[in-house]
């Protein structure tokens, strides 16, 4: 299965990558015939057919979805072992951008327009459940900003197409992200409906008026433990000046029990709207208040957050929340680079000037679709906290393996494992050097690595 990359998909030429997350991974591409730029996503099928039909399915249901606040679907289809969604190219950033910014500052971003954002999200996510369609990865990355005050909603369908082929892999998670699933999302033998989307909606409000998740732990599955038994802090706790009204609807969404919850996503949306009005007077004092979606240098006067106590843990993901071990320096979740400062060591360029790094992507396991991107040092593989990708798989050693940057060139040596470390099924003996697109094994779980620059 070759990546997309450099290469058209159907009718769309492929320029470069805009993000990855999952299995999935989204390019920027190019429609000569519209003479338009794309966002197309990209999930691997390994052409398995039941793969590719319940792609094809998912995708004309969502296809048909058309709100100003859905991301619109202009095509879809496979080619190469890759199923591929195409959209609307959304340059702005995302809800996610926005919250990691207020986070890394200690600024809360405005309330008002949280609640507008929200409230737009909400409308989407009512006429979605109308026609019968669960969105299940409702989070701030799925939150696209076409302009300032304009929200689209991504991905629905997308977390059940991925569950539908990593469900054949040992040690596959439920559909949806930790952070923002549905207690019953976590539960065996419960149903899902549209007020589990209400639920990681109010997850999503919650973190944005708090500039914390309402629940951390070193582990998905320790997280999701928390969703389903563990009380919600009241947002207050952390945002004293947080109005009762918007509390009242974090905690109305985010009811452990459905039936608790906002029956319909359009209510929500009515009591955000109900919240907005209550601060019509503050914002009509100062009308050109507005947000910022590139530059956080152009915010208005945020408010200043000063958290009782540490309100996002050291070695805490910002983008999906998983607290990791500080040391790590990829989040253990979503192989997110925690170091901030890592690609000072990248001193070795390629022809075109950029960095030479590396890329593994998972094929399996738990890890499935995850890529991490390594820079020029030495990066730790195995099963305990404290190395840089953790497997938590009993087929993985404590430390297993050393991916090491050295002369200009990637190798891979065997850290004593119990089950050996192979590089196209040879096992590692002694250092090996790495070349593009060389498959490395260490246990069960498969990588596929690549060299960028």
């Amino acid at each position: 299965m070759r990546d997309p990359k450099d290469r058209y998909l159907g009718k769309y030429r492929i320029m470069d990558p805009i993000g990855s997350g999952g299995m999935a991974r989204v390019y920027r591409a190019y429609q000569e015939s519209l003479e338009r730029y794309v966002a197309i996503k990209t999930i691997p099928t390994s052409s398995d057919r039941h793969m590719i039909a319940r792609f094809q399915q998912e995708a004309k249901l969502i296809a048909r979805l058309s709100h100003q606040n859905i991301l619109p679907v202009y095509d879809y289809g496979d080619e190469g072992g890759w199923a591929y969604i195409v959209m609307e190219y959304v340059p702005g950033g995302t809800v996610r951008d926005k919250l990691a910014t207020a986070e890394a500052t200690h600024m809360l971003t405005p309330l008002w327009w949280v609640l507008k954002i929200c409230e737009q999200a909400a409308l989407a996510l009512d006429y979605a459940h109308s026609a019968k369609v669960i969105h299940r990865d409702v989070k701030p990355a799925n939150m696209l900003l076409r302009s300032e005050e304009h929200m689209l909603l991504s991905d629905f369908g997308i977390a059940t197409i991925i569950a539908a082929n990593a469900s054949s892999h040992r040690g596959s998670v439920g559909v949806g992200t930790p952070q923002y699933m549905a207690p019953e999302q976590g539960m065996p033998h419960h149903s899902v409906d549209g007020r589990s989307d209400i639920y990681a909606l109010g997850v999503v409000l919650y973190q944005a008026v708090t500039n914390r998740l309402p629940f951390y732990a070193d582990q998905p599955a320790a997280i999701i433990q928390k969703q389903i038994s563990e009380p919600l802090v009241p947002p207050s706790m952390y945002n004293p000046a947080l109005p009762p009204s918007v509390q009242h609807i974090v905690m109305r969404a985010m009811a452990k029990d459905p039936g608790q919850r906002y029956q319909r996503a359009s209510e929500m949306a009515t009591a955000l709207a109900d919240a907005q009005a209550a601060l019509g007077s503050a914002r009509q004092a100062n009308p050109t208040a507005r947000v910022a979606i590139v530059s956080s240098a152009a915010v208005p006067q945020p408010i200043p957050f000063v958290p009782p106590g540490d309100a996002r843990p050291a070695g805490a993901c910002l983008r999906c929340g998983t607290v990791n071990n500080p040391a790590n320096r990829f989040c253990t979740f979503c192989g997110y680079d925690l170091s901030g400062g890592r690609a000072q060591v990248d001193r070795v360029l390629g022809p075109n000037g950029h960095p030479v790094r590396c890329r593994l992507t998972f094929l399996n396991g738990l890890l499935v679709g995850r890529s991490f991107v390594l820079h020029q040092d030495v990066t730790t593989i195995g099963r305990t906290t404290g190395n840089d990708v953790l497997i938590l798989d009993g087929t993985v050693s404590r430390h297993h393996a050393r991916l090491i940057f050295h002369n200009g060139q990637w190798s891979i040596e065997d850290a004593g494992s119990a089950n050996g470390t192979f590089v196209n099924d040879q096992r590692v003996k002694r250092p090996k050097t790495l070349r593009n697109n060389d498959r490395i094994r260490v246990g069960d779980a498969f990588a596929n690595f690549e060299i960028i620059s």
